[in-house]
């Protein structure tokens, strides 16, 4: 017997990137369901971006400046990071053209030792 084992795309987690935010499936959210901000980034020579929780200790000590924090909402069954200009540096960066597709979607993994979820595009 040969089978192939298909995956749980429930357990998957999973971020749809439409033009003004990111939007992150149920799996996703299990990581960021403690915080209210978060910090965005992108690496041009691994063509990843990244998603960091930051914690309501962080804002209070200010160890990330408030220009970098970013508001995530979660909803029963997904999470919303709006950010029209992140949105728009990454798109021009990685070649998404929102006229040809509503929303590009992509795996993550969460690296736990640098408490960051990674998005390969």
């Amino acid at each position: 017997m040969s089978f192939q084992w298909t995956t749980n795309d429930i357990a998957t987690m999973t971020i749809s990137i439409y033009e003004t935010n990111l939007t992150l499936n149920k799996a996703a959210c299990k990581h960021f369901e403690e915080v209210s901000h978060v910090l965005l980034g992108f690496d041009d020579t691994t063509n990843q971006i990244a998603i960091k929780p930051v914690t309501k200790e962080d804002i209070d000590n200010e160890i990330y400046p408030a220009t970098q924090l970013h508001r995530i909402s979660l909803g029963k069954s997904y999470g919303r990071i709006t950010n029209k200009n992140f949105i728009e540096n990454i798109s021009n960066r990685f070649g998404l053209d929102f006229s040809k597709n509503q929303c590009y979607k992509f795996q993550a993994k969460y690296d736990v030792i640098h408490q960051m979820m990674i998005i390969q595009l």
